[in-house]
């Protein structure tokens, strides 16, 4: 039998490097577990179950394993309503990440006692959570609890039987083929949820019992590795977050041309160890924004131009350089006029349009002109995503705007860029959700997107910044393109490797070395 476990670890870091590869390792441990994949059999041990308890079941099997039920191979215990202190176990005591029932648990009085407090367990017995199974809400009761433990409602209660190993148990309850077939027979949308009669009837493939024993030792051992992995994976991406921080706060925090110019510098000679993933990259474009925003992006331009075409920044608000209004009102019974295509909040998005899904209602000719769209309007979401927004760059097909939108139509002295550009600074640090009202269904005004404060620097000012943050945005577009062609690329090879070592047949030529991380090759432009 070839060693599934050498080939398990040969592959072991390329399966991790990729999207949730921990994850991906874990459920394959499993999966070569319970397949009779990672130890091999021996012809001194028995049957795992007696032979009148076999069914067929979703796959082949080992000489020696067979197919039977859960309700074969467990006991349940019985129900009572407390009459003296318990230990109360819930779902929510679960680590459904190691799973483990949680320390702190609660010691409940009689009188105090949940409705869903009723299900005995017993040291050895494994709980599994039949309320959003996928969740893998699973622990084995692995102590004596003082007082007695009672277990939620929401648990089905599996005792394994003297042929079972309550670990081998347990890793089944959290594996692949058991969640394929809880799946398919749970039932509800809110809360799925899957009966303690159904769950019972899950096949389960049961070894002899020693090979259970071999099984369990060899799961927790490549488990422990994985958890081991986990942890430096954390603790890189934590120290990679830090060092991001840092770096883009020293950039941010430079008040002269000078120490701009070091701290981009420094960005740029530590960029490979800056930018991992997508979110790293996401972080850039905001400081990028806020640099822009707040005038540091373009000091270097501004001391090498001559004072002459220099008139200062100073702080306005959009009520001072723009008018803004808001669009038509909805309403079918009243509206008259021919049927034209408007735009929904849903349309405008940061920076572009979706025009894949436009409403059309009745307007009047003027109705039409009221309403009527521009080269170089801004249009800015009232709701959903309050401050989301666009500009408009003209279309052969005439739209109009609802009332959920604002069209904003800037002055001489503000480029629409820059607005879009100031608004979503706010909207991401924060300080555009202060101008909204509503509790719950938050709006951005009429009166409250004219007192919208920015900075204003001088339109020539503006072109230059404008035009190097779409530089530096377009090289945040083909690094977060690398990034994600990359984790595709991880993600196939993962996927192949996995059923290499699983020995099924390829689906796809396994790729090439794919490189694991973003190097200084790729630098931000200074």
């Amino acid at each position: 039998m070839r060693n599934n476990e050498d080939v398990f670890r040969n592959h072991f870091s390329a399966i991790a490097a990729g999207p949730g590869g921990v994850a991906r390792l874990r459920e394959m441990l499993l999966e070569l577990a319970f397949r009779g994949k990672l130890v091999p059999q021996l012809e001194s041990e028995q049957s795992g179950t007696p032979s009148k308890t076999a069914i067929t079941g979703p796959f082949a099997l080992p000489s020696g394993w067979r197919w039977t039920t859960l309700r074969n191979c467990t006991k349940t215990w019985k129900q009572k309503i407390p009459d003296r202190p318990f230990t109360y176990i819930d779902v929510a005591s679960i680590d459904n990440v190691r799973g483990r029932v949680g320390t702190d648990l609660k010691i409940i009085e009689p009188t105090d006692a949940p409705s869903r407090a009723r299900k005995i367990v017993k040291e050895g017995t494994v709980i599994f959570s039949t309320v959003r199974p996928y969740l893998k809400n699973v622990a084995i009761i692995e102590r004596e609890y003082q007082p007695e433990p009672i277990v939620s409602t929401a648990f089905s209660v599996l005792h394994p039987l003297e042929n079972i190993n309550a670990r081998f148990l347990f890793h089944y309850l959290r594996s692949s083929p058991l969640m394929e077939y809880v799946s398919a027979e749970m039932t509800g949308m809110a809360y799925p949820a899957i009966t303690d009669r159904k769950l019972l009837e899950a096949p389960i493939p049961v070894p002899p019992l020693a090979e259970q024993h071999r099984i369990v030792e060899k799961v927790d051992r490549l488990m422990a590795l994985c958890d081991d992995l986990e942890s430096r994976q954390q603790a890189e991406r934590e120290s990679r977050r830090r060092l991001r921080m840092a770096s883009l706060a020293a950039l941010e925090e430079a008040a002269a041309a000078e120490a701009a110019e070091r701290a981009w510098a420094h960005v740029a000679g530590e960029f490979g160890r800056l930018v991992d993933t997508v979110e790293d990259v996401i972080a850039i474009r905001q400081t990028i924004l806020r640099l822009a925003v707040w005038g540091s992006l373009s000091q270097k331009w501004r001391r090498e131009k001559p004072n002459k075409f220099l008139e200062g920044w100073r702080a306005v608000t959009l009520d001072d350089v723009a008018t803004c209004r808001l669009g038509k009102m909805l309403d079918r019974i009243k509206n008259q006029g021919t049927l034209t295509p408007y735009l929904r909040n849903v349309n405008v998005r940061w920076f572009d349009f979706d025009l894949s899904d436009i409403k059309e209602i009745r307007v009047t000719e003027n109705e039409r002109n009221e309403f009527s769209l521009q080269n170089g309007d801004v249009l800015i979401c009232e709701g959903g995503e309050p401050g989301r927004c666009a500009i408009w760059k003209g279309s052969e097909i005439e739209y109009i705007f609802q009332k959920a939108i604002h069209r904003v139509r800037v002055g001489d002295n503000l480029l629409p860029e820059w607005l879009c550009f100031c608004l979503k600074d706010a909207a991401d640090s924060g300080r555009l959700s202060d101008q909204f009202t509503g509790s719950t269904i938050k709006h951005f005004t009429g009166v409250s997107l004219k007192q919208f404060r920015f900075l204003l620097p001088p339109i020539r000012e503006q072109h230059h910044i404008i035009e190097m943050i779409n530089a530096l945005m377009a090289f945040c577009d083909g690094l977060e393109a690398g990034i994600r062609a990359r984790d595709a690329a991880l993600e196939a090879f993962a996927v192949a490797a996995c059923r290499a070592v699983l020995g099924w047949p390829a689906t796809a030529a396994t790729p090439a070395a794919v490189a694991g991380k973003i190097t200084g090759q790729q630098r931000l432009p200074v």
